[in-house]
């Protein structure tokens, strides 16, 4: 899940690149979204996110 309040939206995501299976997506510097589809819950975006903006749910 995708805290957009912690998110500063102003800049590309870091954890996007650290997904394995493309499950973050981000369009422009909006906070990123997560396709459920794709996400296995491997945590490495939350651990990888520096504003804990991501977490498990």
């Amino acid at each position: 899940m995708v805290k957009k309040s912690k998110c500063p939206q102003n800049h590309p995501c870091p954890s996007v690149r650290v997904c394995p299976v493309g499950a973050l997506v981000q369009r422009g510097y909006d906070a990123p979204s997560v396709d459920e589809e794709k996400c296995i819950k491997c945590g490495k975006c939350v651990r990888f996110c520096p504003m804990k903006a991501l977490v498990m749910e």
